[in-house]
Order: structure tokens, then sequence, then C-alpha cells
């Protein structure tokens, strides 16, 4: 059963929260323009707030497994965020927006989920998808003309995103994440799981703090003196 829905946002994004079988779902409409120096820390620091505010009982302070499951998921936005802003100041915006709006599944172990993270995309997102595969089935003489269109439009959402800003280290890495964002998750976009447990651990010399030490350091922004490790990212 899905409980009510919040709706909580910023300048960048704006999302509705609610659960489901204690997993906390947030789900959001890609904006049509953003910052791409604002932008992910805009997500994962809104993400952040909900989530130290112990939304589910898997995610609240009524213990100190609940609180490192909390502390857990706060380190991997931290992580995910400090890769997005690198690529971002690498003049890789549009692989960062790819990264941080990744269809992400989160889940402290196998039998835990915690969290849904997933874009809503509208038929305003999906046309230049829904319009090349039209085209395809069409045949040639609709083809080129289709995709002369399409790329035009898509283009310009990259450079709202300001992905076509200073100068593009690689052509390619450019257009795979452009394609991956505009055609191929408006297609199908796959959950991209992650599974906490195996990533963090607890620092050993912390094993013995109480629940109120654990939820003074959440609160205060310090989940990274509770647990150790650091998410891998497979983008180049």
């Amino acid at each position: 059963r899905r409980h009510a829905v919040t709706a909580v946002g910023n300048e960048s994004w704006s999302f509705e929260l609610s659960t489901k079988d204690d997993v906390l779902l947030a789900e959001y409409c890609l904006p049509e323009k953003l910052d791409p120096m604002r932008a992910p820390g805009d997500f994962f620091e809104l993400l952040s707030e909900q989530v130290r505010k112990g939304p589910t009982p898997r995610l609240d302070a009524s213990c100190v497994e609940s609180l490192h499951r909390a502390a857990c998921v706060l380190k991997f936005f931290e992580d995910v965020q400090n890769r997005a802003e690198r690529l971002v100041e690498s003049n890789k915006a549009m692989e960062a927006i790819v990264l941080t709006t990744s269809n992400w599944d989160i889940a402290f172990d196998a039998d835990t989920k915690l969290m849904k993270i997933a874009a809503f995309r509208s038929w305003r997102d999906r046309g230049p998808a829904v319009g090349a595969v039209v085209a395809g089935l069409l045949g040639p003489l609709f083809w080129i003309p289709g995709v002369m269109v399409i790329n035009e439009v898509v283009m310009r959402r990259v450079d709202m995103y300001g992905g076509l800003q200073g100068e593009t280290p690689s052509g390619l890495d450019l257009a795979k994440a452009t394609f991956r964002h505009h055609i191929a998750r408006s297609l199908y976009d796959s959950p991209r799981v992650v599974r906490l447990g195996e990533v963090y651990e607890l620092r050993e010399e912390l094993a013995d703090i109480d629940v109120d030490a654990w939820k003074a350091a959440i609160a205060e922004g310090r989940h990274g003196e509770l647990v150790k490790g650091r998410f891998e990212f497979d983008e180049k």
C-alpha cells in the first residue's frame, strides 16, 4: 500500500515523496532547464534533508541499525554528488546529469530495500525517442529528415542543461550521454541497483556508540564519521 504523497522542491528540482512497504519513493519531473553547477548539489541535498527526518521505519531514529542505514544512504548521496560535480568541473555537464538522474534502486542488502529515486518522463520528454522509432518504421524517406529534426530538438535540450558550455573533452562521451538521457531512458529506464551494505561499513572504533550519538552525527551532517567506504563508478 502506498502512503500519502509529500511535495518538496528547490530552485532546480521538485520531488513527490511517498512510502510503500517501508520503502521511500522519490519521483520527479525532468526540469526544462538546469544550472549544471547547482543541479547535483540541489538534487542530493534535498533528498538528504528528507532522509535525516527518518521517513520510514528502516531509516528512522528508533535504533542503531536504522540510523546506520540512514548514514549509509547519506554517504552514498555524498559520493554521487561529488562525482557529478567533478564531471561538471571537467565540462561534462551532460554526463553529470545522466549520473544524477539514474533510476536509483537503493537497498542495504538483498532483503532490505530502502529507497527508489526515479524520473517521471512526460510525453514531451519522450518525444524524440518516440519520433526516432516512428521514423524508423516509416522507412528511409522519413528517417533522414526525422533524424535531423530530432537532433535539433535534443541538442537544444542539451544546451538548456549546460551540456554545450565550454570545450567538451570528448564528443563521443557527450553523444553517448545525450543518447542515453534523451533517447534510451525514454524507451526504458533500467533500475540501477545499489546495495549499500556491500559498499559502506561501520567504523570499528564507533561500534559501541549509543543512539543519541548516532542521531547527533546524522543531524549535523557528520555521517562520514560513522561509516567508511566509497561508491565506485563505472563512468569514465
